[in-house]
């Protein structure tokens, strides 16, 4: 075969059992041909692996499609002679992911290293000091607290705490996002200060999304129970396990304004309800009953993915791999996504995305361009639809 994306496309209709006896011998011949063909084959198998679909798959034969065509490569393989062993693409993620790992240890140790000359230069003048650590894009750091509570930070976020934090209180600044493990003391709540709203918690997990440029501070709940209250103290939410809130920033900017118009405190409050409906900008809302993991696994080496707009994605994935998107086009925007990714670079995510959906990308130094392929995408629903 001359064309890769035919080929792809190929592979794509053997595995939704739309093949003709012309595709599969030309499919076999194709794989025969050359060890890069095959090597290509494999990739494509990583990428179904990845467990990613689309809205335009149909993706209850692809299993069964694939076990179909590795019998066949198999038997391939065995007329072959002498075998030669290839890197599989998994070694390839095993050294990107080996660079991830140093890279996180060295900003755990730029961050300890940061905390105890703070700690250091203030203890002889017993003044009480600021520790700040920032991460940029494409950087994912653990920070380990006073009081033995942890937090992982995430890409583009900022954390600050005073030196004697734990002493008398334990109270922090934040924006970005934080995978916050809290230790255990009734006797003084730990408050994270953020977007107007203090989240209290006294030990428990939970995770904080509160970047500058989003719209809304999202609030997961994994064990424990957490507070969120306004900058007053007045009690907006209390969040049990398994339980996320969205409040849009207009709504706690809103209220602001109307506590110092009014003479009472308890005129004023931030309502929340359960998701009925599609969000509202003017509403806080209370999900019951998730996945955590879908929330939190951005910290993991498998990133879960739940009907997730590509425009989302491609938020999470500037932060990510330190990149910046375009579209061409509002209709690449609006591909909805769901599945689980390893932490594949980014050319390979880009890949998966590709193969789910009909776009096009280009990626040029730290820039990466998506436009919708409309010839691709009437090929599509031709796939899907043919019986």
């Amino acid at each position: 075969m001359k064309n890769t994306l035919i080929n792809e496309e190929l592979i794509i209709r053997y595995f939704s059992g739309n093949s003709s006896e012309e595709d599969r011998r030309t499919l076999f011949s194709w794989l025969n041909e050359s060890p890069e063909n095959e090597q290509q084959l494999f990739l494509l198998k990583d990428i179904y692996d990845a467990g990613i679909t689309s809205q335009l798959y149909d993706e209850a034969q692809t299993n069964e499609g694939w076990l179909k065509l590795q019998k066949k490569t198999a038997q391939i393989k065995r007329a072959k002679t002498p075998q030669i062993r290839r890197p599989h693409w998994t070694e390839h993620i095993r050294r990107y992911a080996a660079i991830l790992v140093i890279g996180f240890i060295s900003g755990m140790l730029l961050v300890h290293l940061n905390q105890e000359s703070l700690q250091t230069e203030e203890a002889g003048a017993n003044i009480v000091g600021i520790c700040e650590i920032k991460t940029e894009k494409g950087e994912r750091v653990m920070v380990t607290l006073p009081d033995g509570s942890t937090v992982k930070l995430n890409a583009c976020s900022y954390l600050s705490y005073p030196t004697d934090f734990g002493k008398e209180t334990r109270q922090l600044q934040f924006n970005g996002e934080g995978y916050f493990d809290v230790q255990t003391n009734s006797d003084m709540p730990f408050v994270v200060q953020t977007s107007g709203l203090n989240i209290k918690a006294y030990g428990t997990t939970f995770n904080i999304k509160a970047y500058v440029d989003e719209n809304v501070v999202e609030t997961t709940l994994v064990k424990g129970v957490v507070t969120i209250e306004n900058e007053r103290h007045q009690n907006i939410v209390t969040l049990k396990p398994a339980q996320v809130v969205t409040i849009p920033k207009k709504l706690i900017a809103t209220a602001r304004n109307e506590e110092q118009s009014v003479a009472k405190k308890d005129d004023v409050n931030i309502e929340v309800v359960k998701e009925i409906t599609k969000k509202s900008e003017q509403k806080a809302v209370l999900i019951d009953k998730i996945e955590p993991a879908v929330y939190t696994s951005w910290k993991d080496d498998r990133w879960i993915i739940k009907s997730e707009s590509l425009e989302s994605l491609a938020k999470k994935m500037e932060r990510k791999y330190d990149v910046t998107f375009s579209f061409d086009d509002e209709a690449s925007k609006r591909y909805i996504f769901s599945g689980t990714l390893k932490d594949y670079p980014l050319e390979q995510i880009l890949e998966v995305v590709r193969l789910n959906a009909p776009i096009q990308y280009v990626v040029k130094e730290k820039s990466v361009t998506i436009r919708e392929d409309k010839k691709m995408k009437h090929k599509f629903k031709q796939l899907i639809q043919s019986p």
